[in-house]
């Protein structure tokens, strides 16, 4: 799961990489190989998209849903060992200034979402088995495939060319882990490599059967705006579109510690669209920072004692009208399918 999100920020907002000479690219490919061998630790991040809209003809009430998108900001904090399948996820985003807090705990075949509002927790295991009643349930906590993540590192690194990747110099970057020597390197891709990348990963996404299972039965169910789109035609739509935005700038930084692993990234790219005056969209700026420590070292779990007072039921979701009423449009989806 770690994997994925990391994959998923990545892929969605950077997805990038690049070489100066033979030796740092040859030494950036081999921490990032190390440190996707990493199977237990934490990681954080801290992300920020700012986002310019066309909003001429638009209705004040569809500019004011645009604007809760004109900022996002999030963070999150991850502990995971994937050979014990635990991980307790603590995510916190914020659109406009409306923040919300939610967690994810995996326990082995347990799963519980602590929900944004409510602040009870839900049985993912429960509710999926209420909604697939006649299907075989296979709740996993990789959504894409190992063979999917590996082919996708293997597109990413490919792209990197000579005078792509700039080491720096020995930098000392404080850590949870303490103080730590790290090598710095630079790496920039342009719009024609972004785009590239962007359409050989969704290429492989595509193809992901993991992915696809994810979406059909807990995305599409409960989102009525994707009801009439199947998962090809997601991805083919963004395919389509890829050449309506322009990159005008990536830049990512990656310090390396002593023992090979990446240990601090840093992601920067602007966007803008080129034809403004025909799209809703005119331009978006997105940062993102991701740390990483105590990397294949035990981890301690303290999972929260799930009871009926705290834990919703399938009974609760179906008399939840009086929440709807405050809850804002951005999450109202998720509750929908089941009033």
């Amino acid at each position: 799961m770690k994997k994925l999100y990391i994959l998923i920020l990545s892929l969605l907002l950077t997805l990038s990489f690049v070489g100066c000479n033979t030796d740092s690219l040859s030494e950036y490919k081999k921490a990032v190989e190390k440190t996707e061998e990493v199977t237990k630790g934490q990681s954080s991040g801290e992300f920020n998209v700012l986002m310019e809209f066309n909003t001429h003809g638009m209705s004040s009430e569809e500019i004011r849903k645009l604007n809760y998108f004109k900022e996002t900001k999030g963070s999150f904090n991850i502990s995971f060992d994937d050979e014990a399948e635990k991980a307790i996820f603590k995510y916190y985003l914020n659109f406009g200034g409306l923040g919300f807090d939610f967690d994810m705990y995996i326990n082995g075949d347990e799963i519980f979402m602590k929900l944004p509002i409510l602040g009870k927790y839900m049985n993912i295991n429960e509710v999926q088995n209420s909604t697939n009643s006649e299907q075989d349930i296979d709740v996993e906590q990789e959504l894409i495939s190992s063979e999917s993540i590996e082919n996708i590192t293997e597109k990413w690194l490919g792209l990197m060319k000579k005078d792509d990747v700039f080491k720096g110099k020995d930098i000392i970057i404080t850590t949870p882990d303490g103080e730590v020597k790290t090598k710095e390197y630079n790496i920039k891709l342009n719009d024609e490599q972004i785009k590239t990348l962007v359409v050989d990963v969704l290429d492989i996404l595509s193809k992901d059967i993991k992915l696809k299972q994810f979406y059909e039965e807990s995305i599409k169910n409960n989102a009525e705006v994707l009801d009439e789109k199947t998962y090809e035609e997601i991805f083919s739509s963004i395919k389509e579109n890829i050449n309506k935005f322009k990159v005008d700038s990536f830049n990512y930084t990656a310090f390396v510690d002593i023992d090979g692993y990446i240990i601090n990234e840093i992601f920067e790219m602007n966007l803008s669209v080129v034809n403004p005056e025909n799209e809703g969209l005119v331009s978006a700026d997105y940062k993102l920072e991701l740390n990483n420590w105590d990397l294949n070292k035990e981890q301690n779990f303290n999972f929260p004692i799930f009871n009926d007072d705290n834990t919703l039921n399938i009974n609760d979701m179906e008399d939840m009208d009086d929440m709807e009423s405050n809850m804002p449009f951005i999450i109202e989806d998720m509750f929908k399918n089941n009033n």
